[in-house]
């Protein structure tokens, strides 16, 4: 069992001492600002009248879910139980026949759930064929992954806050092969001018909405002319509109993961085809520690489906001890899209506090702490965070995870 360390309280009358010990930031500042009237569990005093109930309370908002594989039910699990914790008005609608009878091909009571719910969450899936059928027919252009550093948990390569977004569709990905003769195969990198220009006002939308201030795309059009060179020139013209309120840079992708390793506290938003984002993300976020300390998303014009970079581990399963972050956080993403930014916040400065107040860790990132342990580690000190709220007892909470 985990020792707590710098997480100072005492239960006696009604856990009155608890003391979080940071400088704070500017996201900080959001937490204290949370009052009691935002708890959907509030009642009010006798002496007043009833007040009208928060919004978020007022009925229980539908998402999908997708167990996934392996240890995507131990994730899954988790995800719910700080959920039911947090009180979040969400009804899940489990699909548990995902793939079609005799095929790789998505189920249309799977297709149907997403498109009707717009947001859903899923646990690691090992079929790539349905994965393939699921971006093409529910047009996941792109995945965005959110890599960044926990207060509390050490790396050897600095301060890292950066985004990273791939294509989905196209490029290296697009999965067409064939024989030209014996002996020699040939693999077709697809690039459209509609399917970069797509992606390029994505990530300048993305960059807008959440304050991103630096946009670099990682390219080799030195090399692959027309491919990249198209992907880059459709990035040139959508920033050429955005150069007043957003910095752009070009680099090619070496030079982008040797700055990535080198200088991790230089990039904001990082953007690339499909297999160059695939390497990004799996550097940025092991510099974060472990894959699965980052959530990701992909994104559609029907809606986001959300994830973690946790493969399926089988050799895990049963075992309790994958690392539950990546999804928790991507959990608190899904909440900020589907407006309960109060049920998100709480949530995040949970798992956050988690790991600046305490020593609770899972195997992958140096501790011996089990998944359920860090599950109840967050629900130990979102109990806490819920009964300050209801006591309106200001407190500096640390920073909550945002894109």
């Amino acid at each position: 069992m985990n020792t707590i360390r710098n997480l100072r309280f005492t239960r006696a009358a009604g856990r009155q001492c608890l003391r979080f010990c940071s400088k704070g930031c500017d996201d900080s500042k959001k937490c204290t600002e949370i009052r009691a009237k935002n708890i959907c569990s509030q009642e009010p005093k006798a002496d007043k009248k009833p007040e009208k109930k928060n919004t978020e309370c007022d009925a229980k908002k539908k998402a999908t879910l997708i167990e996934g594989d392996g240890v995507g039910c131990e994730l899954i699990q988790s995800l719910r139980t700080v959920f039911e914790a947090a009180k979040v008005p969400i009804e899940w609608e489990l699909i548990p026949k995902i793939t079609s009878t005799g095929s790789h091909k998505v189920s249309r009571e799977l297709l149907e759930s997403l498109k009707r719910n717009k947001v859903g969450i899923k646990g690691p899936i090992t079929d790539p064929l349905w994965m393939k059928d699921l971006r093409k027919r529910f047009d996941l252009f792109a995945y965005t992954a959110v890599c960044r550093n926990m207060e509390g948990q050490d790396n050897p390569y600095g301060k890292l806050n950066c985004v990273v977004i791939r294509d989905m569709m196209e490029g290296e990905y697009s999965g067409i092969e064939h024989d030209v003769v014996p002996g020699v195969l040939q693999s077709i990198k697809v690039s459209t001018a509609a399917g970069a220009r797509r992606i390029a006002k994505y990530v300048f939308e993305y960059a807008t909405e959440f304050d991103r201030k630096k946009i670099t795309v990682a390219h080799k059009a030195n090399i692959m002319r027309m491919t990249d060179g198209n992907f880059l020139k459709q990035m040139r013209k959508v920033a050429s509109k955005h150069m007043n309120e957003r910095m752009f840079e070009e680099r090619y992708m070496d030079t982008a993961c040797l700055n990535l390793i080198m200088k991790p506290e230089t990039n904001d938003v990082l953007v690339s085809s499909s297999m160059y984002g695939d390497v990004l993300v799996m550097m940025a976020s092991s510099i974060t520690g472990s894959k699965a300390m980052c959530p990701g998303y992909g994104v559609s014009p029907h809606g986001r489906l959300y994830d973690t970079l946790n493969k399926s581990n089988d050799h895990l399963v049963g075992k309790d001890q994958i690392n539950p972050t990546g999804m928790l956080f991507s959990g608190v993403l899904m909440l900020r899209r589907m407006k309960l930014f109060n049920h998100a916040l709480s949530i995040s400065c949970a798992i956050k506090s988690v790991y600046k107040e305490t020593d609770v860790r899972t195997a992958d990132i140096g501790g011996k702490a089990k998944c359920s342990e860090f599950t109840n580690a967050s629900l130990y000190i979102f109990i806490d965070i819920a009964y300050y709220k209801l006591n309106f007892r200001p407190i500096n909470f640390h920073c909550c995870f945002s894109a």
